[in-house]
This record gives structure tokens, C-alpha cells and sequence, in this order.
């Protein structure tokens, strides 16, 4: 359902929000004039497996993925490289199989040690009735890994309210000189499987095909029974100065604004159990934060916490969100997960803990809160 308002001259259309409690659509200017309308959803979500495979060509005349920022550091891994991508989806492996859609947005080298990609992709499909539908991807990819697991965090047209997970494999890489990050030649074709794929509309496969890379599966049969909430509280350390930062600037502001608008800064942060440097490592936060308003220092956060310790080893929580680093408190979105944190949602409450003007280095006291199956 949609509703218009006036807001100075200019019409608006006011979204439906869907939550674990009500949906809702605010009409007006007035936030006191709720109601609840359905839209057709089903109370039981469908769960479904695509299966495609993501050709990332990085060289000829006609590449697909263009890097856009270069390693500002000496590093191995090339730490702070941003590459767009406008990467084919095809039905089998090879190049000639069936288009299926595309793979939009970009990657870029968030991890110092490895290498470990921050993935941010929509797949745009363009065959049978998924035409003009989008799955998003929001995710950590260690490329070197067998297999690499990343969040569905939403869609649009038949992937509304989308959540899950992705499995890719690599299917071919074409290495000469055994650097990944540098501009070898040939394909990279990137199995990509995507398990369980949460959404609130049917998704029934439909014979023919053009609808082979899709089927039906039994949410039993992944172990989704009750969801359970968990807190976990933990340290973040932006460490900008000194000769071994962990927060590296990749793009600079392009115009002399106070708040340093549009700045982009990769990070490879530690997540530690206490607030010292030196307490017990419980894993990395891999992304980057960026400055995306002019009027104050408002930052647009993109990271994912990896864990390295007890049974959550290998499993991340993904953050996207707005962060206003001079509030007491800041709240920001859990959109998905990996590992045991597969369908993860929830919210995350940043307090800074320590700041050191002459540095930039901050500590920041994470809570997050997150349901998970």
C-alpha cells in the first residue's frame, strides 16, 4: 500500500515497513496516523535454492570488473583496492551458457593477513518470471577458501524481504603469477549456489527451461525451527596512526567540507574481548566506513565481524548502517550473517569508549543484539 504526502512542493510515496510485529504504512505528516494493511504476504516464508554461476572478467578488450581504487598500501593482499563489477550470471560454467541476469556493485580488499574480499552485489535477473527481480549480497569472501559463504540481506520485485545465505566455489582461475589481485588473464567463473533463500512470497519452481536454475526446498531439512536472541559485547579499534594502522583512507574528499564528505576508509579493525589493545583478539571487523553527510559527521558503515574464537570461528554478522560518531549511543542494523548466524537480524549499539584527537585512533564499545537460528 502506498500513500502521498506534500512536503514542500515535491510528492512522496511512503514506504510499508515489515517487521517481527506489525506491518504498517504512515500516511501524512502526521507519525501519529498508523495503520496496518496487508500486502499479500504469507505467514510462512518459502524457502528456495538458485543455482548460477558469476563470471568475473577481469581483462580484454571488454572487462567486466574495473578496478576503481588502487592498493594505497605496500600489501600483499592489496588492502584498500575497490573493484566495480557488472559481472555476467549464466546457467552452467561456460561463457555461451544461458545469461540468467547480471552481478552488480563491488568488491574490495578489506583484510591485511588474506585475502579477504568485502563483497556488495545485487544479482539483477532478467529470465522468466524473476525478470526485474534483485537479490542482494552483502558479505566476506576469503577467496582462497574451498568454499566462501555470504548474507542474502534483501531483494526487490519477488525477493521482498529477502534474507539467506550464498555458497560460492570457484570453479576456474586462470593464476600465472599466483597473486589474485593482479591483472591476469582469462575468466574467473565463480560457482555460486544460493541455499536458502528466505522470502515472504512463494517461490514455486515452474517447469520449462527457463526455470531451471531455481527449486523448492523444505526449510526442515536446514534445521530452521525456533529463532533464539543473543547479546554479545565487544571492542572496536579503529587504529588510523602509527606504522601499522588498521584504517586505511582509500578516497579522499573531493571537495573542502568540514565533515570530510565522501572520504572512504577501508578497515581490517580488531574485535577484542575488553577494551585494551592487548585483550584476548575475538576476531576482525572487515569493510570500510565513509563519510556520507555534509552538515555533520555522519558515517555510512559497511563491515563484517569476523570471528576467530570458540564455536563462532568462521561465522561473521553483518552491519550496513548510519553511524553519527558524536552520539552517546548509536544504533545500527544487523542485515544478515554467516556460519551460525545464517538469517541473522537484529541491531547493533556503538559507544565510544576512547578517542584520541591527535591520532584518530578510537576504541568503541560494541553491543549487539541479534536473533539467529
Amino acid at each position: 500500500m502506498r500513500s502521498k504526502s506534500s512536503f514542500k512542493g515535491q510528492t512522496t510515496q511512503v514506504i510499508v515497513l515489515l517487521s517481527s510485529f506489525s506491518i504498517i504504512s504512515v500516511q501524512g505528516k502526521n507519525p501519529g496516523v498508523v495503520r496496518t494493511k496487508l500486502l499479500g504476504l504469507k505467514k510462512e516464508e518459502k524457502l528456495s535454492h538458485f543455482r548460477s554461476y558469476w563470471h568475473d572478467i577481469v581483462s580484454g578488450p571488454n572487462p567486466s570488473s574495473v578496478a576503481v581504487v588502487k592498493p594505497v598500501t605496500n600489501s600483499s593482499t592489496g588492502f584498500g583496492f575497490i573493484s566495480m563489477i557488472d559481472d555476467p550470471l549464466t546457467e552452467g560454467p561456460e561463457m555461451s551458457s544461458k545469461l540468467l541476469g547480471r552481478a552488480q556493485g563491488f568488491y574490495g580488499s578489506a583484510s591485511q593477513k588474506e585475502a579477504g574480499l568485502l563483497m556488495a552485489m545485487n544479482f539483477a535477473f532478467i529470465q522468466g518470471k524473476y525478470n526485474g527481480s534483485t537479490i542482494t549480497v552483502l558479505g566476506r569472501s576469503q577467496v582462497f577458501n574451498k568454499v566462501r559463504e555470504m548474507p542474502v540481506i534483501g531483494g526487490s520485485g519477488l525477493f521482498r524481504f529477502a534474507r539467506g545465505y550464498v555458497e560460492a566455489r570457484t570453479h576456474y582461475f586462470n593464476l600465472t603469477t599466483g597473486d589474485a589481485i593482479v591483472e591476469t588473464p582469462q575468466i574467473v567463473a565463480t560457482h555460486f549456489i544460493i541455499l536458502s533463500l528466505l522470502s515472504s512470497f512463494a517461490l514455486i519452481l515452474v517447469q520449462g527451461d527457463d526455470q531451471d536454475f531455481v527449486r523448492a526446498l523444505d526449510r526442515k531439512l536446514l534445521g530452521l525451527e525456533k529463532e533464539k536472541f543473543s547479546h554479545f559485547k565487544m571492542y572496536w579499534h579503529d587504529i588510523v596512526g602509527g606504522p601499522n594502522p588498521s584504517s586505511v583512507p582509500v578516497v579522499n574528499p573531493p571537495t573542502n567540507s568540514s565533515t570530510a564528505f565522501g572520504l572512504i576508509t577501508m578497515i581490517d579493525n580488531p574485535l577484542t574481548e575488553g577494551p585494551e589493545l592487548t585483550s584476548k583478539l575475538l576476531g576482525k571487523s572487515q569493510g570500510f566506513y565513509s563519510s556520507a553527510s555534509q552538515k555533520e559527521l555522519g558515517l555510512l558503515m559497511a563491515m563484517n565481524f569476523h570471528f576467530i574464537q570458540g564455536k563462532y570461528n568462521g561465522s561473521t554478522i553483518t552491519i550496513l548502517g548510519r553511524n553519527q560518531v558524536f552520539n552517546k549511543v548509536r544504533e545500527m542494523p544487523v542485515v544478515g550473517g554467516s556460519g551460525l548466524f545464517r538469517f541473522a537480524r537484529g541491531y547493533a549499539e556503538a559507544r565510544t569508549h576512547t578517542f584520541t584527537p591527535a591520532t584518530g585512533d578510537a576504541t568503541v564499545e560494541y553491543n549487539i543484539y541479534v536473533l539467529h537460528y
